[in-house]
């Protein structure tokens, strides 16, 4: 078999959680957060577990093109 067969739910966002990564990335000096995901990927070693997890979300699901 090849593909994912198993249909789910989108792994969706806490509202308590919203918009927590973008703040994040204007603080920090990014233009926008797809800026600030594809840097912190580049570079996990530099950031917090929980600012890496908040970039490769915003990475995997709302920075594709």
């Amino acid at each position: 078999m090849a593909g994912r067969t198993k249909k789910g739910k989108f792994p969706g966002i806490k509202k308590s959680n919203e918009c927590k990564f973008t703040s994040w990335a204007k603080n920090n000096g990014f233009k926008d957060a797809c800026s600030a995901a594809s840097a912190v990927m580049k570079s996990t070693d530099k950031y917090s577990e929980k600012v890496v997890k908040m970039a490769n979300y915003a990475n995997n699901f709302g920075c594709k093109k």
